[in-house]
């Protein structure tokens, strides 16, 4: 009885042209036949959807013999330590000569590059960088004054002020618990 129900449930309906098993699940339950005979064509597709959706999200690593790198330590002391790519072993496998002299095998999972901080972007000379005038609040007063050269130089002891305003913190009456109010004793 159960086979016949499961076929059944598995055999497209004449009005709505899907199998109600499926309609059910959103998806088609595997049977005997479909084991014996795969869709190749709808395996490739799903392999497909499921390779771009990694792909979006996946990182592109390049090692190359020589770079400088940093490797993931198992001990305790440091978490990563600095090295050499000595030789590619694999694929995905590399062995790299770390600065105290040792060698050590590591997937590339447990490597990162070590960039030069200043190589790719240059820093700006000071010479750049424009003069932006640093507004200058007074204690009198709540106005926003920009310092000038020429104005007052004898009063350069001056910092820049926040006002502090005072907000009123809302409070609210609070009342002790009514234990046992309502309660009657006889």
């Amino acid at each position: 009885m159960a086979k016949f129900l499961f076929t059944y449930r598995l055999t497209q309906h004449a009005t709505t042209a899907i199998a109600p098993a499926e309609m059910l699940m959103g998806r088609r339950p595997r049977s005997l036949l479909d084991l014996t005979y795969p869709n190749i064509n709808s395996r490739s597709t799903e392999t497909t959807k499921t390779k771009k959706s990694h792909d979006k999200t996946a990182q592109v690593r390049n090692f190359n013999v020589g770079d400088s790198v940093y490797i993931l330590s198992h001990n305790r002391e440091a978490k990563w330590i600095t090295g050499t790519l000595i030789k590619k072993i694999g694929p995905v496998s590399f062995v790299i000569g770390l600065n105290d002299g040792r060698t050590i095998k590591r997937h590339q999972n447990q490597i990162r590059h070590k960039y030069d901080q200043y190589s790719d972007n240059k820093l700006p000379d000071i010479s750049e960088i424009p003069d932006i005038p640093i507004p200058v609040v007074s204690d009198n007063q709540a106005d926003v004054e920009t310092p000038s050269g020429s104005s007052d130089t004898s009063d350069n002891s001056k910092s820049v002020v926040k006002p502090t305003v005072e907000t009123p913190r809302l409070t609210r009456t609070r009342k002790p618990p009514n234990r046992y109010g309502d309660f009657v004793y006889n």
